[in-house]
């Protein structure tokens, strides 16, 4: 099984590598998709042609079914990880990379069909095959479990959830990420990627999803934590970063909220002048591009590079 799940990972990359550039070419058939305007005028009959911003159907539907059969690579590869190691296969980077991929997959594919908005894969698959890149550098053999970690129940429970959170938030970047390459509300500086108004929506929607899943991943890691270290809390850099990154999202809400919230306050009122109240303030949306910045160091950042009770990375 273990066989299996490596085989289904490169059937997984390979996937997502080709969904990329079926995405691109989607959102490039928007400029070379031709549509004929005719006006008239004093001289007659004036026809002009130019993009009509619509892009290929087709293309955006196999792009999409590219992106379905990267997910049920991935979910296999996890499937097969499961069977292989007789525990959930998410103890270490190799494994919790796979899985996260495969998180950002499905979230993007549930996102892409309530909203419509296909064109953000663009974003969202060259980061699902940076992920499964990355995932080739780490060391992929079957490892007995730690003891901090041989409780199937929470280790379910809590790196699922915090996955999820992360993969959702992800989307939520994604979207940001369009929103302020248009040039934030009212712009668009490219025709051929969705409009800031729908970008900065799907981004918003799925944060009011990953922002709850991300402090339930936070409340299960410190049960987790007393469960195997006797305390809920000791300010581990892992535990310290998922804060700060959950602390990063409640900083967007409150930017987005305006003046009218906290910096309208008394006690603000007599401790911040005015002048730096009302003074100018980058888009919220900039807040979410800082989120996914700590998603990645909270991720990559902590267990590679800072020691702590939460260093399994298995490198």
């Amino acid at each position: 099984m273990a066989d299996l799940s490596i085989y289904l990972f490169w059937t997984g990359l390979a996937f997502a590598g080709m969904a990329v550039l079926v995405y691109v070419a989607y959102v490039a058939s928007a400029t070379l998709s031709l549509r004929r305007y005719a006006a008239q005028t004093e001289a007659g009959a004036v026809t002009v042609t130019g993009a009509s911003g619509t892009p290929g159907a087709g293309v955006g539907r196999l792009a999409t079914t590219l992106t379905a059969l990267t997910s049920a690579a991935l979910m296999g590869a996890v499937a097969a990880r499961w069977a292989a190691v007789e525990h959930p296969p998410l103890s270490n980077l190799y494994e919790f990379t796979v899985a996260f991929a495969m998180a950002i997959v499905v979230a993007y594919l549930a996102f892409e069909a309530a909203s419509g908005l296909r064109r953000a894969g663009v974003v969202a698959l060259p980061i699902v095959a940076a992920m499964l890149l990355i995932a080739t550098r780490f060391p992929s053999e079957v490892t007995p479990l730690v003891p901090a970690l041989q409780n199937a129940r929470l280790l379910t429970l809590h790196v699922t959830v915090i996955m999820a959170s992360y993969a959702v938030l992800t989307v939520a970047f994604c979207g940001a990420a369009i929103y302020l390459a248009q040039g934030g509300e009212g712009q668009r500086r490219f025709g051929w990627l969705p409009g800031a108004e729908a970008a900065g929506d799907l981004a918003h929607r799925a944060v009011l999803v990953g922002f709850p899943l991300l402090g339930l991943g936070i409340a299960l890691g410190a049960w987790w934590a007393n469960d195997a270290w006797g305390r809920y809390w000791g300010w581990d850099p892992k535990e310290t970063s998922a804060l700060v990154t959950w602390l990063s999202i409640v900083a967007y809400f409150h930017a987005r909220a305006g003046s009218g919230s906290v910096a309208g306050a008394p006690g603000i009122r007599k401790l911040v002048p005015e002048r730096v109240r009302r003074g100018w303030r980058p888009d919220p949306m900039w807040w979410l591009v800082v989120m996914w910045a700590l998603v990645m160091f909270t991720y990559f950042g902590v267990n590679l590079w800072v020691s702590g009770l939460h260093s399994y990375a298995g490198v």
